[in-house]
């Protein structure tokens, strides 16, 4: 999720607990629901760094007791000892907090590093969501307005996000199983998934990889699809494949017994052979990407281009986010690489 949704829930998290002073423990709130980001600052070193470790140890399980033991440990020491258990219990909450909702996303968090590398995502929530947002700031406002009506106002306001939260969890529940019935004609139960769009939990980007490529289509569930209710689904109308821009076609979100579903077929290098340091880039790329595709293989003078896409993060007519693209010489040699939006 973004800083400004984390920010808030740690402040509202600070103003429900008690602390030797309202101000502080909300700076304090604030500073423990950010802390796991500071891995962000990798994009500033590598943008290969930050796709392989963000979201990485500060992100896990492992890490939030010693976060929060170290914030406690530094707060102590400038306000006191009265302040070390307050700011501990603070941390573990906010830093929870942090984790859970860095996990509803589709970008994958490594909640059991360094012992186990895998990223989990629970599909449920948009990198982005104003609703959450919004709720998680009207409660915090509300805290800090009051110490009485106000803590109870930010305590509903904090409710309403928790059954927000839940609430997409169900419609992702539905959208998955869409996604499961639509693809089970072309044998591609097992690498399918349902990842969330902006603007609405009801909207669903529902994709399957195959040997031939990754089929994509976009639903808009209906309003009681999180109590089971669900139209039939359709196999769905196959459309053509999609320019060669590397952005995604306009399209509609459409009910499940309307879907038309999109093949992003794969390319074929010239070559499967790669030197050491474009198999480095390749290899993290693909540890990276949940749908890597090869979109794109076209000779460049002597050599060749290369463009690998993640349709994880598409939304329809906006360029796809992450994009690598090795230039290769005429011996297979890396010439150069870029990492980020297609053109």
């Amino acid at each position: 999720m973004d800083p400004l949704t984390h920010a808030a829930t740690g402040l509202i998290i600070s103003q429900l607990l008690p602390l030797p002073s309202r101000f502080w423990g909300a700076m304090a709130g604030v500073a423990f629901a950010v802390l796991p980001d500071v891995d962000y600052f990798l994009v500033v070193w590598d943008r290969l760094a930050f796709i392989r470790h963000h979201r990485g140890f500060t992100h896990s399980l492992a890490a939030i007791p010693l976060l929060a033991l170290l914030g406690a440990g530094i707060g102590s020491a400038i306000g006191g000892r009265g302040w070390f258990k307050p700011l501990f219990f603070l941390g573990l909450a906010a830093l929870a907090g942090h984790l859970v909702l860095d996990w509803a996303t589709s970008y994958g968090t490594q909640i059991l590093s360094p012992f186990y590398r895998q990223k989990f995502a629970l599909d449920w929530l948009f990198i982005i969501d104003p609703y959450l947002t919004g709720l998680l700031l009207l409660g915090a406002i509300a805290a800090l307005a009051s110490p009485d009506w106000g803590r109870k106002l930010g305590a509903g306001f904090l409710g309403a996000a928790m059954a927000y939260f839940c609430l997409c969890g169900l419609f992702h529940h539905q959208a998955l199983k869409v996604a499961r019935q639509v693809y089970q004609g072309a044998g591609l139960r097992d690498r399918v998934a349902a990842l969330p769009q902006p603007l609405s939990c009801r909207r669903w980007q529902l994709l399957a990889a195959g040997p031939e490529g990754v089929r994509q289509t976009f639903v808009q569930l209906p309003y009681g699809a999180f109590l089971g209710y669900m139209p039939p689904v359709n196999s769905g109308t196959a459309l053509p494949p999609p320019g060669q821009d590397c952005r995604v076609p306009p399209a509609a979100y459409l009910p499940p017994q309307e879907l038309r579903v999109q093949l992003w077929p794969g390319a074929n290098p010239a070559s499967q052979e790669y030197d050491p340091e474009t198999r480095r880039i390749l290899d993290i790329f693909l540890d990276f990407a949940r749908f890597p595709l090869l979109y794109r293989h076209h000779p460049q003078g002597a050599g060749e281009v290369l463009e690998w896409l993640d349709l994880r993060f598409s939304v329809p007519g906006r360029a796809i986010p992450f994009v690598l693209q090795l230039r290769l010489d005429a011996k297979g040699r890396l010439e150069k690489w870029t990492l980020g939006r297609c053109g």
